[in-house]
């Protein structure tokens, strides 16, 4: 039973199905022989009759093997390759026949390379993932050529990609992925040829770097943004300055347009202010028309409170 079972996990490691042993001539054999023996003890004909079906029925299907349509068989007589057979019911040699299947589906298996150094020295860990396929008029090759086709695959994938990451600077592998996933992709599959496996196609999933390096990082592409942030708002200030400087021009040219815009200045900051008191130089009020009439009410508030002043002191002698 332990051998059995070791056998079992073999085929199934390498995707390899055992089909048609000679279990089912033997039990069919031994059916019969059990049939004829009930006739000659029990003279029971039903009991006969069923025993005489099941045992032909296990005869004949022991000849015969059937293939799904994702599979390939291989045939060994007596420990010979024979010939590869096609999806659909098949005839064999029972106990002279070794058939084994193999799925011609699309595989994928992970593979990845840990703390290897770029060519600048960067330790970076990176998993990927390979698809692999069995090429359906080599799949004998996947058995005969190689003890085991999924380990080796996964092996070299392995083999390669640290390769790649040796020869390859740390800006590289994270800009050209996919130059480097074709470059992979073409290395495999110049060795697994020769083994009936066809690589459809190589992944890089996630570069890992270690937490000291992606701080760094980190720190230098927002050192980077407020750089450019800077150099923005100074660009800014200048075309602002250009834009002041052109308007000077205007006004220079125009006094009214200048005393217009003076007005509007004060405008807008006495509306967005409220009851806030501002205080505005004479000068000012000259420059857009209004000095007069500041003076002027500078001088009736003036005499205003002169008035008030000498009234109260005169009313005040009679009071006493």
């Amino acid at each position: 039973m332990s051998i059995l079972s070791n056998a079992n996990m073999l085929f199934s490691k390498n995707k390899f199905t055992k089909k048609g042993s000679g279990i089912q001539l033997v039990l069919g054999i031994i059916i019969l022989i059990a049939a004829v023996w009930t006739e000659i003890i029990t003279d029971i004909e039903m009991l006969l009759y069923a025993l005489l079906a099941v045992g032909t029925i296990l005869i004949i299907s022991s000849f015969l093997i059937l293939i799904n349509q994702y599979e390939r068989a291989i045939i060994l007589r007596l420990g010979k390759y024979k010939k590869q057979v096609e999806p659909g019911i098949h005839t064999r040699i029972p106990l002279a026949d070794n058939v084994l299947v193999i799925d011609v589906r699309e595989k994928v298996t992970e593979f990845k390379a840990e703390r290897m150094l770029t060519k600048d020295n960067v330790p970076v860990t990176i998993d990927a993932i390979l698809r692999y396929k069995i090429i359906e008029e080599k799949a004998s090759d996947a058995y005969l050529n190689v003890e085991n086709f999924n380990d080796m695959i996964q092996q070299v994938s392995q083999t390669t990609l640290r390769n790649s990451i040796g020869s390859s600077l740390f800006q590289e592998i994270l800009s050209r992925r996919e130059e480097i996933n074709e470059s992979i992709k073409s290395k495999i599959a110049v060795e697994s040829n020769n083994w009936g496996i066809m690589v459809t196609g190589v992944e890089i999933r996630q570069v890992i770097i270690p937490q000291e390096l992606e701080s760094a990082m980190s720190m230098q592409a927002q050192a980077q943004r407020e750089k450019q942030a800077r150099v923005t708002y100074g660009e800014s200030e200048v075309l602002v300055a250009q834009k002041f400087l052109d308007a000077s021009k205007v006004y220079s040219n125009n006094p009214v347009a200048y005393a217009l815009r003076q007005s509007n200045m004060l405008y807008e900051t006495m509306k967005i202010q409220g009851n806030t008191v501002i205080m505005v130089p004479s000068e000012t009020l000259n420059s857009i028309g209004f000095g007069n009439l500041g003076a002027t009410i500078a001088y009736l508030s003036s005499l205003k409170d002169g008035i008030n002043k000498s009234t109260n002191e005169s009313s005040g002698p009679k009071q006493e």
